[in-house]
């Protein structure tokens, strides 16, 4: 099938003059070939198995079926549609080509690509469930797998005393000193959330975290005219309660857009070598060029520089610490 001919980079192009060979192929429940109407360019916004919803130009969503022969899309896909006569169904024509794709491991499947096209990860933490270094750097990890820069956001800030807001700023420190944006928020009161959003604009987002972070709540504020559901922290156990099922792509203005990710499942690390890991430690990963073996794993081995920089101070012990246990138990599922 020819590809639509680019005429510009903008983010959203008008439909080429010149005539597209659509061949005629299967489509499920037997739309009439006869009653679709010209292609135009889209974004998937979600997903149903056979199905997908995507946004037209001025973001009115059309159901669209899949035909036999397509690449299977993903949210945040940018694809070519061709919609059903006065109603809001059509068939999913040609994916555009992907700037990014993220990716997680399934256990019987490989990786499973689960959104294109981000910029980066907008990584929610929060005071409650009580975050820890260990599955701060298992995201940083997989994210950096998959070429993904990461902001982190602190979220919940209205709930915490000054004395503790001092003592997370002191542990997050560490992680601004290597180059990683941090923002504190608050998604019930609004505390930050328009500065962030102002740093995002112009960005497709991928929101990240474990359940009971807030990330619903933050997507209630941001889209205050839509029902979210929201998920409380247990007081019996600490962990947060699974609200969403599926991703699903928001737009914040023109050309900015975040897809609201369903859990931690993408940012899984078995299907990782020790090199991804190592790279995921950027501190390490530089310092580890200076080892005297290559294949060093900053172990215990003679001539290791990494363990040398920590001894020195030139890396915090608590990032050596979690760099081996990542190491030794990149298998074992997010707690």
């Amino acid at each position: 099938m020819a590809k639509p001919e680019k005429k510009s980079s903008k983010r959203w192009r008008k439909k080429p003059n010149k005539q597209v060979n659509y061949t005629k192929q299967t489509v499920d429940r037997n739309i009439d070939e006869e009653s679709l109407l010209d292609p135009e360019q889209g974004i998937v916004i979600s997903r149903f198995g056979q199905q997908v919803d995507i946004a037209d130009e001025s973001f009115n969503t059309i159901r669209c079926f899949l035909r036999k022969s397509n690449e299977v899309p993903v949210v945040g896909d940018r694809v070519w549609f061709r919609r059903q006569k006065d109603l809001p169904t059509g068939i999913l024509v040609e994916l555009e080509p992907r700037r990014s794709l993220l990716k997680r491991p399934t256990p019987h499947h490989g990786v499973k690509p689960v959104a294109a096209n981000i910029d980066l990860i907008a990584l929610l933490l929060a005071p409650e469930p009580a975050f820890s270094e260990v599955l701060l750097d298992r995201y940083l990890v997989a994210a950096q797998a998959s070429q993904l820069p990461v902001w982190i956001i602190m979220n919940k800030w209205d709930t915490v005393a000054h004395s503790e807001q001092e003592a997370i700023k002191d542990r997050l420190k560490l992680y601004q000193d290597l180059g990683y944006p941090i923002y504190y928020i608050s998604s019930k009161t609004g505390e930050g959330v328009d500065q962030l959003v102002k740093s995002l604009k112009g960005k497709q987002l991928l929101l990240a975290g474990q359940s009971g972070v807030g990330k619903s709540t933050l997507i209630g504020y941001l889209f205050p005219d839509m029902k979210i559901a929201t998920g409380e922290v247990s007081e019996t156990s600490g962990l947060g309660t699974h609200t969403t099922t599926a991703s699903r792509l928001y737009r914040l203005d023109d050309d900015t857009y975040l897809v609201d990710s369903p859990g931690v499942r993408e940012f899984g690390l078995w299907h990782l070598e020790d090199e991804d890991i190592k790279q995921g430690f950027i501190e390490i990963s530089q310092i580890g060029e200076q080892c005297k073996f290559r294949d060093c794993k900053h172990l215990n081995e003679p001539g290791c520089a990494v363990l040398a920089a920590a001894k020195e101070g030139s890396i915090a012990a608590s990032r050596l610490k979690n760099y081996r246990h990542l190491i030794q138990h990149f298998d074992q599922p997010f707690a």
